[in-house]
């Protein structure tokens, strides 16, 4: 969905400011990732996601499950701007026949029905265990600007101004850490998984 140059709209960034994603310097498209998951419960993963994205909106639970084995995930996109990283999902999904089905109200009830938080702060989780492997001095909250979900279909001249088209958010700290723990174990579990699982896409 994107090659750098030919990529014209600005997008809006989580909190504030905007980038023009056909001039970024520093990125990675398809950056794959693992998890090692041990007995990770869905209802322990579920309930610190849904507290902290989208303003604590409801939206349909998880199936209770645990998680054995490995987490493999790609990221669309990762890329640097003004010193923070972000990730960035592609999304083809048709909300509606015009510019109106994909206003932040609409994308934000996308996000909620198909779970796009879940995989946003799993990407989030990939990048920070990332940058924490390779910044010297790595902070969440200096260096981790957010995600980016992009719909495609809703891309367009009102996305810069209006931000149609793009929903973005920036979690706090504290999901990302609690993440972090419960893949390294520091949670309580409940049934089994397969052994491999696909992040949600």
């Amino acid at each position: 969905y994107w090659e750098k140059g030919e990529w014209k709209e600005t997008a809006p960034l989580p909190e504030a400011g905007q980038v023009r994603l056909g001039e970024l310097g520093v990125y990675q498209v398809e950056m794959e990732f693992w998890f090692a998951a041990s007995r990770v419960d869905t209802r322990a993963l579920d309930a610190p996601v849904s507290a902290h994205t989208l303003g604590g909106a409801p939206r349909p639970a998880l199936d209770a499950d645990t998680l054995n084995g490995m987490l493999k995930g790609f990221i669309d996109l990762v890329f640097e701007s003004g010193g923070r990283y972000y990730v960035l999902d592609w999304k083809s999904n048709h909300l509606g026949p015009d510019d109106d089905a994909y206003t932040p109200a609409a994308m934000r009830d996308a996000m909620l029905d198909k779970r796009y938080d879940l995989q946003a702060a799993l990407y989030l989780l990939a990048l920070h265990r990332l940058l924490k492997a390779r910044l010297p001095d790595y902070d969440y909250d200096r260096h981790i600007g957010g995600s980016l979900t992009v719909f495609l279909r809703g891309v367009g001249s009102a996305t810069a101004t209006e931000g149609r088209g793009v929903h973005a958010e920036r979690p706090p700290r504290a999901l990302i850490e609690t993440l972090d723990a419960l893949f390294q174990g520091q949670a309580p579990a409940a049934t089994t998984h397969s052994p491999q699982a696909e992040a949600p896409q």
